[in-house]
């Protein structure tokens, strides 16, 4: 009995030490989230002032201040994957927090100048610089936290970081309501104080198990990982997985790296990181949050600025929470299947409503009241689909398909990919609009997520429970295919895919 309870009671100390060292690393993600709620916010504020320092809403200027963000994101992400091989994958979170710290500070002053040309400068190169961070940090976050955590735990712990995405998207919307009083730069001198937390927390926690047994400090490696996973845990059989599919320290390069990614069996996996970060920007994700004032506007809804807070930021984290328990038991096919199908309903319904309220035969007083629940409704069912599915899970597998000999280059494409389509998005979103109408634009949005419940279903394999070796094992064989379809009866003398 005593036996048991130690056992037990080691268990949760080394559940408590990852969740320890995933919440420190997650402090990163929180500030992701809080740039994009600061940016939607703050764009509100910079509309209505008559002063040098102003940005007006559906101007060149204002779609450069929201996508210089992601597309700082997207040089972060594309440098991170080679840093993180390199460095280390702790080195490599601290080294992302220096350009954050630059691009707040230079947000912050920005206001002090009384030339509207110099205003704009320091903002847009403090929103790259942020971006450019955060980016970098998107990659070396998920990788980390799944390289530390346990194989029956990876999802759960993994979901953390669009977990805290969310909460700092929440507390960005919050402390950008009391427009007036609470100015944009008091928020930025907030977002200096979380980095620099971020940055000290990190020179506390160990370096990724995973990293160390990859690069030829086995002992240390050996020891960390034996840290995390209690001393009554014989890690012995983990190392072996580990180290089993490596290429030799020695020789791993980002030219090796390259030539890995021509093989079929690390070419599909790579395609399909790919095909995941695609779907989960162009199913409209970037269009709602970055705009979420406007289109609630547009739909006539009262206080459109809280609205927006809550049924954006407030419903993301409720539900993301939600996937975060749901994820080790449903797996994640059944969860971005589930997340598509929402996703494509609420963007149809806020499509009607949209096509509703520009129709002529609408009046402003009884249909008004009708118009506005619509569309609130149609934005919580989309970010509670989204977060329980697509927001955390594209992050997870990114990481969890790829083998680790070429995860930081693979990962650091897929980042690249993935904020060079938020780049795209916010900056279009307006000129696309203009084009289509903006219930033209979220009918398309219903369309590309009808397409990826299709491609989860069909192409999506589910790593629910399995190790890196037989994740990597699953796309060098066969089984790859018995995994899509289960009901088809495959023959062991199939061949290869290498």
């Amino acid at each position: 009995m005593k036996q048991s309870l130690g056992i037990n009671g080691a268990r949760r100390s080394r559940v408590i030490l990852v969740a320890t060292f995933s919440f420190v690393a997650c402090l990163g993600a929180f500030l992701m989230g809080f740039s994009t709620g600061f940016a939607t916010q703050t764009t509100d504020e910079l509309n209505s002032t008559n002063s040098s320092a102003s940005i007006t809403i559906g101007t060149p200027e204002s779609s450069a201040f929201n996508a210089l963000f992601p597309l700082g994101a997207l040089v972060g992400g594309l440098f991170a994957g080679w840093a993180s091989d390199t460095f280390g994958r702790k080195p490599a979170i601290i080294i992302g927090t220096v350009p954050q710290l630059i691009g707040w500070v230079a947000i912050t002053v920005a206001h002090l100048w009384p030339i509207h040309r110099a205003f704009v400068s320091f903002i847009f190169f403090g929103r790259f610089f942020a971006g450019l961070g955060a980016g970098w940090n998107s990659l070396c976050i998920p990788v980390y936290i799944t390289e530390i955590s346990p194989v029956d735990k990876r999802g759960f712990f993994g979901s953390w970081n669009q977990l805290f995405v969310t909460i700092g998207l929440l507390v960005g919307y919050c402390l950008g309501i009391p427009q007036g009083s609470f100015h944009y730069y008091y928020v930025s001198v907030v977002a200096i104080g979380i980095t620099a937390i971020f940055m000290i927390t990190m020179l506390f926690i160990d370096e990724s198990p995973v990293w160390l047994l990859s690069h030829g400090r086995s002992e240390k490696g050996e020891r960390v990982l034996q840290r995390l996973r209690g001393s009554h845990v014989d890690v012995s059989k983990e190392i072996d997985e580990i180290t089993g599919n490596l290429i030799q320290p020695e020789k791993i390069s980002l030219c090796r790296s390259l030539i890995q990614l021509g093989r079929c069996s690390v070419m599909i996996p790579f395609l399909l990181s790919l095909g995941v970060m695609f779907f989960q920007q162009f199913g409209g994700i970037n269009a709602l949050t970055y705009y979420a004032s406007q289109e609630l506007q547009k739909a006539r809804v009262a206080d459109y600025r809280t609205v927006s807070s809550l049924s954006v930021g407030g419903t993301e984290v409720v539900f993301t929470v939600v996937g975060v328990l749901l994820v080790e038991r449903l797996g994640r096919k059944v969860l971005l299947i589930a997340s598509s199908v929402g996703m494509m309903v609420s963007s149809v319904m806020l499509a009607v409503d949209l096509y509703l309220v520009r129709s002529p035969d609408s009046d402003t007083n009884g249909d008004a009241k009708r118009y506005s629940a619509l569309a609130v409704t149609a934005f919580v069912v989309y970010n509670a689909a989204f977060s329980v599915g697509w927001g955390p899970l594209p992050w997870v597998m990114m990481s969890e398909l790829v083998p680790t000999s070429v995860r930081g280059v693979s990962t650091g494409v897929a980042t690249a990919f993935n904020w060079g389509s938020v780049a795209v998005i916010t900056f279009a979103v307006t000129y696309y609009q203009q084009a289509v109408m903006p219930y033209g634009m979220w009918f398309t949005f219903g369309g590309i997520c009808f397409i990826s419940i299709f491609f989860v279903a069909f192409l999506i394999p589910e790593t629910k429970g399995r190790s890196m070796e037989e994740i990597q094992q699953m796309f060098e064989t066969f089984r790859y295919r018995r995994y899509l379809f289960p009901w088809r009866r495959l023959s062991e003398d199939e061949p290869l895919l290498v």
